[in-house]
């Protein structure tokens, strides 16, 4: 997986390239330094996507990352900050799919709920039955719950964002999951009621 950029610059040092591009935005120099770790990239896509067309799409979302925010880091080893950059990119994009996994309706269930076959309709029910109880939780609770599930924020920036220690955050996201299912609970019991009227 290679690119081609302008050859302005390729007996350049990492360091050079880098400061070219911090300096003065220079993003041919950026590309040719990328392009000398594209390889080492893609091969940690790819086996954290076990998909090609992932790990492709990966890569250029990594390098719109570091155009974002290499001017605003101070970066020593090149290779080692990129290597961390692209884990830590790769586990945000599996963590958001496991966030929609695990706040959806049909897995909100208890252990020990009847699992219906999920039609639409119940599938809609379900959802909207989510939302509800969402609503209901305790303010601090609701929004923490909003931040790091639909805004995909981490546990230190909703700490960040709100002004309260990390600990607090861990709490009121794991007392409102608590609460969450206890509320989709009653709603699967509500359900096998009134099908069994």
């Amino acid at each position: 997986m290679r690119r081609t950029f302008n050859a302005t610059h390729t007996d350049k040092s990492d360091e050079a390239l880098l400061n070219a591009f911090q300096s003065s935005g220079d993003m041919a120099a950026l590309g040719i330094l990328f392009d000398r770790y594209i390889e080492l990239v893609y091969g940690l896509c790819l086996k954290y996507f076990k998909n090609r067309e992932k790990a492709q799409d990966a890569v250029m979302g990594i390098f719109e990352e570091l155009v974002r925010k290499l001017p605003r880091h101070e970066v020593r080893t090149f290779k080692s900050w990129l290597f961390v950059l692209s884990r830590n990119y790769c586990l945000m994009q599996l963590r958001k799919k496991d966030r929609t996994s695990e706040l959806s309706p049909h897995l909100m269930q208890s252990e020990n709920s009847a699992h219906p076959t999920p039609d639409h309709l119940e599938v809609e029910l379900r959802e909207q039955a989510l939302l509800n109880c969402i609503e209901k939780l305790p303010e601090k609770q609701k929004a923490c719950i909003r931040q790091f599930y639909f805004e995909n924020k981490s546990y230190q920036a909703i700490a960040e964002n709100r002004g309260e220690a990390l600990g607090k955050i861990r709490s009121y996201i794991q007392n409102g999951r608590r609460n969450l299912r206890i509320c989709m609970e009653k709603f699967q019991n509500t359900q096998k009621t009134d099908r069994s009227v």
